[in-house]
Parts: structure tokens; C-alpha cells; sequence
């Protein structure tokens, strides 16, 4: 889920990238983690784009 607004193009490029590593087998914690830093080091976005999102359950 996600604790703020974040516009549509930043959430796709994340989600995208936590459904194709949970997919891939990792947990759903690990692909989150994986998806952030993806977005962190090759998009370069900022904190305020992926820091938004935190998993609920397992």
C-alpha cells in the first residue's frame, strides 16, 4: 500500500519491478526491498516516489 499519493508513471515503474522479482520467486518482502532499489539506482528516483510504499501482510 501507499502512505501518499505518488503519480501513476513512478508507481507503474515500481510495481513493475516488485511483480516481475516476486513472480520470479522471491517473497513479497524481498521483491519489494529489490523494486525499491531498482528504482533508487537505475531511475534515480527520490525517496518521496518509492518511500511511499510499505507491505501489509506476508
Amino acid at each position: 500500500m501507499s502512505l501518499w499519493s505518488v503519480p501513476d508513471q513512478e508507481t507503474m515503474t515500481l510495481m513493475r519491478h516488485f511483480y516481475e522479482t516476486w513472480l520470479g520467486g522471491a517473497s513479497k518482502r524481498e521483491a519489494l526491498r529489490q523494486a525499491q532499489a531498482v528504482v533508487r539506482r537505475e531511475h534515480e528516483f527520490t525517496p518521496y516516489y518509492w518511500g511511499a510504499f510499505v507491505l501489509i501482510g506476508e
